[in-house]
Formats: C-alpha cells, structure tokens, sequence
C-alpha cells in the first residue's frame, strides 16, 4: 500500500530526529571523555555558576554583533596609581610566598589556613612568577623583586640537563616541556636587558638551540610542545595532544634572543612558525592567543614589519570577543563563561597590543584597547585580597595581596598572581604611560616608550 506523504514525512522526520538524537549523545559521549578534567570540573560546578556561564555566553555572542558603549564610571577607580599599588601589593604576597631555596609555594588556601604539598608543584608557574617579578623590578626600582627573581633561577637551575653539549632543558617530575625551557629565558632575558648583566648568556643560548631543535622535530615550523614525557619521546603522538600555550612563549623567548643577541637563526624560526600558526584553526585557540601577542609586538618592535602588526591586531580582535561587556554584570571586564583570575593572562597580551598600535598610529584601536584593558583590570581588583575583605580569615597576613582564584573559589595561586601584577605592569607603561623606574642596562629593553597624550584619558 503506498504511504500518503504525511506519513513519509512522518517516518522522515522521525529518522531525522533519531540520527540527531544519536550524534547528540556520541558527541557528548566523546566531549566528556576527551576533555574529562573539564567535565568533571564543570559537573562539580553550582547549579548557579553553570547558569552564569550559559548567559555570560549568549552575552558575548550578541555583543559581537552589536558592541555595546563602554561605560567609563564602571572603571574609574582604575587609576595609574590604584593600579601600581596593587601591582606592589601582588608581588609583596609573591615575596611572602617565596621559600629560602627560591621556590614559591604553589597556592594558600585562606579559609582553611592550608599550604599546597610539594607534589602538586608546576615547574611553569614556578618560572612565570619570577618572569613577573622582574617586570615589577622594572617599574619600580625596587631591588627585591630582582632578588626574588633571581633566587627562583636558582631554584629551577638545579633541574637543568644538557643535551649533546649545546643544548639544554629542565627535567622536572620525569618531564621536560616546551614552555619549561621557554619561561625562564623570559626571566634571564628580562634581568640581562634591565642589568646589563651577560651572566646567563651561556644558558639562554643552549636553551633556544633546545627550542629550535624542538621545532625541527616536525618539519612544518610547529613547536614540538614536549621533549619527553615520563619515559616518552612521542608523547604527543602518542595521546593526541599539542599544548596551545606552549608555541607563544617559546616565540616570545626567540623574540627576546633575537633582540638581545641579533642572530638571524631566531627570526627565521619565528617565520618558519608564523606561516604554520597563521592557519586560522590553529590561531583562534584562546590559550594561543596572548604569549604570542606578545612575541609578534617585539619582533614588530624590532623590524617593523607590517605582517607581524597585521597578526599581531589580527589576535588581539579575536582574544576581546572573549570579554565580558555587560556593564550591569558583576563579572564586568573579566573573559569566558567561568570569570577567574585566568583574566589577567588575556590583560598580558593585550597590555603588549596596546603598545603596538600606539606604534602603527592606530589611534581608534588604541583607544579602545585601552578602554578594555581598564574594564579588565576592574575586575582583578574584586579578586585580591585587601583590607576590607580580611576579616573572616585565620591569618588574613599571608592571604594579603593574593589573587583569588574566582569570587567563589578563594584559593590563592602563585600564577593567578603572577599574571594579574604583570598584567599591572603592562597596564602602568602601556594604558596610562608610565616610565619605567629602573634605568636599562647596556641591552635595552624590548619595547620603547612612546610620548603620551594625557588629554585621551
């Protein structure tokens, strides 16, 4: 019997919706089993911050469409000196954080009075501290946060191994990874340009060969994201998985090289991976995103190539689309559907963007940049701990400064307040045009000043 075409819709529709039903749930099932350590993290989640994140994404869609007007007295309070005196306050909790040896521990936990266990250590956030005590250095002149930065080199120094005499990285846990090499170059190259002191030169260029080395392991101009992993050489291949944050701090360290020692070999490399990374999947990575804003701005800086501004403005568009920009939300300037400290790696990059369009006269960019990095800034101050916010805790001395890890999550990490004080830094030099304290050593340092126009404020 022929079926009437109701009925063949019917069946149709029916099928339709079956075949969706199981893409629904093998997606699903394939999601929270590749990225396991975000679902369990989401499903620990409360019911309202889940809420949250559902309308703070539907916020971000529509303002990509239709931006809204920043609303100026939102951040007002966001001045160069409130900013420089959080800045201070940061990396004075930092110093507190910091043992003999040099190492700082990982995090506190203010309401339980409770320290991290040596085994929950991140050799990255060990070498991002330092990185951002020597930019305080730089702004203020104090000599601590120097010391600081080199106690920690110390510190991580023990756990550098050479490789065929020219080549070196830090093994730490049975691991030795991209972002560990890079990292504390940063720091090395930091205090050579702030100094003049040519005392790591040996070092930093055995660990750039390592980088390049890395990079030659594909063929493609991609970085290698680790050298072994427990034992093995192919971890990526063998698990699937390149690191995103990793590419942009081993370009900010070639950048640095480049600048302090002229070796066309460092440029080359960071072409060879600017015509890998500029593949817009690859690029659009949030994790990707600021570093490596940070690595074309120098090397911007130092050739005045337009491409390297191009990608530069390019990235720096696409991390804002991230921002929270509802003036009436609580969470006000802060990036992503779960707000946290994780803003002030965002602020970075865009600190280092600010300064580049400055460069390239673009005045509307400028102006706007500036605005959202304020807005940024706004909402890291909700999240350090300060006088007012002291009173219920145990020993309220040592929570003083910290970054928070959110408005709901209270614990203070080292590298939520690392980012947050060299976001500030950024902020100082960049968005309000402050000089640096400390004078340059014999090498200058990567970025030079620009005049500033008070009456833009």
């Amino acid at each position: 019997m022929k079926l009437i075409p109701s009925k063949k819709i019917l069946r149709w529709s029916g099928i339709l919706l079956l075949v969706l039903l199981l893409l629904g749930i093998g997606g699903g099932y394939y999601l929270t089993h590749r990225y396991r350590r975000e679902w369990n993290y989401w499903q620990n989640l409360p019911r309202s911050v889940k809420r949250l994140a559902i309308e703070l994404e539907i916020e971000r869609v529509i303002h990509r469409l239709f931006p809204p007007t920043p609303v100026p007295e939102r951040y007002a309070h966001v001045t160069a000196d409130a900013l420089e005196q959080r800045m201070r306050l940061g990396a004075d909790w930092l110093l507190g954080m910091q043992e003999p040896s040099g190492r700082f521990q990982y995090w506190y936990q203010p309401t339980e009075d409770r320290f991290s266990h040596k085994s929950t250590d991140n050799f990255l956030r060990q070498a991002g501290t330092s990185f951002s005590l020597t930019l305080v250095y730089e702004m203020t002149g104090d000599g601590r946060y120097l010391e600081g930065a080199r106690a920690n080199l110390r510190y991580l120094s023990q756990f550098m191994k050479l490789r065929d005499g020219d080549k070196a990285y830090f093994l730490f846990k049975g691991k030795a990874k991209l972002g560990w090499i890079s990292l504390p170059m940063l720091t090395m190259l930091k205090i050579r340009c702030l100094t003049g002191s040519t005392e790591y030169d040996g070092t930093l260029k055995k660990l750039a060969n390592m980088i390049l080395f890395l990079q030659e392991k594909y063929g493609t101009g991609q970085y290698k994201s680790t050298y072994i992993y427990l034992g093995d050489y192919e971890y990526e291949k063998h698990k699937g998985w390149e690191s995103r944050i990793y590419p942009g701090e081993a370009l900010f360290a070639l950048a640095g090289m480049y600048h302090a020692f002229g070796d066309p070999k460092y440029k080359q490399s960071m072409d060879w991976a600017f015509e890998f990374y500029s593949a817009k999947k690859r690029w659009r990575h949030h994790a990707f995103l600021s570093w490596t804003i940070s690595a074309f701005t120098s090397l911007y800086d130092q050739t005045q190539e337009s491409k390297y501004a191009d990608y530069v403005v390019q990235l720096s568009d696409h991390l804002l689309t991230q921002q929270n920009l509802d003036s009436d939300d609580e969470v006000y300037g802060s990036f992503h559907g779960l707000p946290s400290a994780n803003t002030g790696s965002y602020l970075e990059g865009l600190g280092d963007a600010i300064h580049l369009v400055h460069s390239t006269g673009d005045q509307k960019r400028w102006q706007r940049y500036r605005a959202h990095a304020r807005m940024g800034y706004r909402w890291l101050f909700l999240l350090q701990y300060t006088e007012d916010e002291l009173n219920d805790l145990k020993r309220p001395e040592i929570a003083f400064g910290g970054i928070r890890q959110s408005l709901f999550e209270n614990q203070l990490r080292i590298d939520n307040t690392q980012h947050a004080i060299s976001s500030f830094a950024r902020g100082l030099r960049y968005v309000f045009g402050k000089q640096p304290a400390r004078a340059h050593g014999h090498a200058p340092c990567s970025t030079k000043q620009h005049s500033f126009d008070k009456r833009t404020d």
